[in-house]
C-alpha cells in the first residue's frame, strides 16, 4: 500500500484544467520531512541535543545523541500536526529550502 496523500489547506494551486483548480499534494512524510529540514540542533553542556522546530510554534524536543534527537523531532513534528488537524488548528506552509540536508546543525 502507497503512502496516503492528505490535502492540506496551503496546498499550492498550480494551474486550472477544465476551470478546475490542480493543486500539488504532498504526503504526510513529505510534510515530516519538509519541516524537519528547518529544525535547529543546538548541544547542550552535558551532551545531549536540543531540537525546536521554529516553523511549528512551540514544537521543541530532546535526545541523548544527535541521532536520538532527530528521531525525537520526527515523532514531535508529526505529533504537532496530528493534534492540530484534530483541534482544526491551522497548519503552517513551509517553504522549500535549498541544499539542506535534514539534521543538519545551524
Amino acid at each position: 500500500m502507497g503512502a496516503a496523500s492528505i490535502t492540506l489547506p496551503w496546498e499550492k494551486k498550480i494551474k486550472k484544467v477544465r476551470g478546475v483548480e490542480q493543486t500539488n499534494k504532498i504526503t504526510f512524510e513529505q510534510y515530516v520531512r519538509l519541516t524537519l529540514s528547518h529544525a535547529i540542533f543546538s548541544r547542550n553542556e552535558d551532551a545531549s541535543w536540543t531540537v525546536e522546530v521554529p516553523v511549528l510554534p512551540g514544537c521543541i524536543t530532546w535526545g541523548i545523541t544527535r541521532r536520538e534527537a532527530v528521531e525525537m523531532a520526527k515523532d514531535a513534528i508529526e505529533a504537532w500536526i496530528i493534534t492540530a488537524l484534530r483541534f482544526g488548528d491551522e497548519i503552517p506552509a513551509i517553504k522549500i529550502k535549498s541544499q539542506t540536508k535534514i539534521g543538519e546543525q545551524k
